[in-house]
């Protein structure tokens, strides 16, 4: 299964980028002044709230990958379900939309955030800190990346063409093992989180439902196929008993109103996430490579 992952699936890489509005402070500056909203060890260039908008959308393209796709061992890369190319194409175009549109919220009002900087600054304002085209600072963009094994009849001596074959067997059991962990946490998460709200505050009183607790599970539930790229059978049975679970709520306000149907649903979905965190439990440890929180942070 894995060794033919890429007829079932492609790679999609996002890039994103945001201007960081801000500067490294000089060493004697910081020791003149110390820190203040705007000065922590860097000078902000324009108040970060002007760009806060655009990165959230950054953040929310990135979660949008990580709830319709799965995860691959290569940074920036992801692996998309081939049956959900047009759903994420789509969604991406909407989010392409979003994030030029506070680009250009942002544009409009950037020689304003510079002269409201200059007035805070002082004389730790810079006209050289600043981009002339500001524009060229922000990007949004992907593109869909093939990655293949190497022919045997390439250009590639034998002994490393044996040797990147080996690498590539490697990275698809990698990426079966990545997907397959993804899906049974995202899955343990959902249910962790409908297990608290089905349980009794600390007064003793039920706890606030939403719909949007059901919904976010449905919703799982119902893309679960398509993601389920590695035939996770272990999973598949799992979430079947969370289907015959949820089919009996019509809607939180059945769960708030109803505290038979509450009880039965709370200890059917502590029961399964028991289950789900055994499953969890019992993934083989290989060592995954996953992004480190900088390469995230950078790219958003």
């Amino acid at each position: 299964m894995s060794e033919n992952i890429f007829r079932q699936s492609c790679l999609l890489q996002l890039n994103t980028s945001c201007w960081t509005g801000s500067k490294a402070l000089e060493p004697w500056a910081m020791e003149r002044l110390g820190d203040s909203d705007w000065l922590r060890g860097k000078k902000h260039l324009v108040d970060p709230e002007y760009l806060a908008p655009i990165k959230t959308t950054c953040m929310k393209a990135r979660k949008f990958l990580s709830k319709h796709a799965l995860p691959f061992p290569l940074t920036t890369l992801t692996l998309v379900p081939k049956e959900c190319v047009t759903r994420i194409e789509n969604g991406l175009k909407e989010l392409e939309v979003e994030y030029w549109d506070k680009v250009a919220a942002f544009t409009e009002r950037y020689e304003m955030a510079r002269e409201e900087a200059q007035n805070v600054l002082g004389s730790l304002f810079r006209d050289t800190d600043y981009p002339l085209n500001i524009r060229d600072k922000f990007r949004f963009e992907w593109r869909y990346v093939i990655i293949d094994l190497p022919n045997e009849a390439s250009i590639l001596p034998p002994e490393i063409y044996e040797r990147e074959k080996e690498k590539f067997v490697s990275m698809m059991d990698e990426t079966r093992d990545l997907a397959i962990l993804a899906l049974r946490e995202e899955f343990a998460s959902l249910i962790g989180h409908m297990v608290d709200r089905l349980s009794l505050g600390e007064d003793g009183k039920p706890k606030i439902l939403r719909s949007s607790m059901v919904e976010n599970l449905n919703e799982f539930l119902a893309s679960f196929e398509e993601r389920n790229v590695f035939g996770d059978d272990r999973l598949l049975e799992l979430i079947n008993q969370a289907k015959a679970v949820v089919n009996e709520v019509q809607s939180p306000y059945a769960l708030k109103y109803n505290e038979l149907l509450r009880k039965r649903v709370s200890d059917e979905m502590t029961r399964l996430k028991l289950q789900v965190d055994k499953a969890i439990e019992d993934l083989p440890r290989r060592k995954i490579r996953l992004p480190e929180p900088s390469e995230v942070l950078e790219a958003a």
